[in-house]
């Protein structure tokens, strides 16, 4: 099963994806503490997807597909890619943040690696793609993504 989801670069609209994928995932059997986890990356991977990549261009589109496999969901959010996505080098911890160390900024991707069971970019057709990975229950180990 698959759903799809299309909206303006307009910060707002990812309560909207949020809602309809979280609504989606509880149909399929997530439990509430992944549904939760699920609503704040997707949240914050929409946010990047308005704000990063179509530099906040209302008349471009973020796209959100969700699908189900067999025990977990797959998530991309694309955007149209004005800014693309160049990975950094070592990026720094929560702490090393916290204590003045770097800027704050970035903190969403790092919620987003660590709330979903795997997180990377992959190819996109127009932009930038974000593909998130959730079990219905975590996997002990999960793959991260390094930035």
């Amino acid at each position: 099963m698959v759903i799809e989801l299309s909206f303006p670069s307009e910060l707002g609209y990812e309560v909207v994806a949020r809602d309809a994928v979280a609504a989606f995932a509880r149909c399929i059997g997530f439990g509430k503490e992944r549904v939760e986890d699920l609503k704040t990356a997707l949240s914050e991977a929409c946010i990047n997807a308005i704000e990063h990549g179509n530099l906040l261009q209302s008349d471009l589109r973020v796209h959100v597909t969700c699908r189900e496999e067999q025990d977990h969901l797959l998530i991309d959010v694309e955007d149209q890619g004005l800014q693309v996505f160049v990975p950094g080098q070592q990026s720094l911890s929560i702490e090393e943040k916290i204590a003045g160390l770097g800027p704050l900024r970035g903190m969403g991707l790092m919620m987003m690696m660590e709330l979903s069971d795997k997180a990377e970019f992959v190819s996109g057709s127009t932009g930038n793609c974000f593909r998130m990975t959730f079990y219905r229950h975590p996997s002990p180990v999960s793959q991260k993504l390094s930035v």
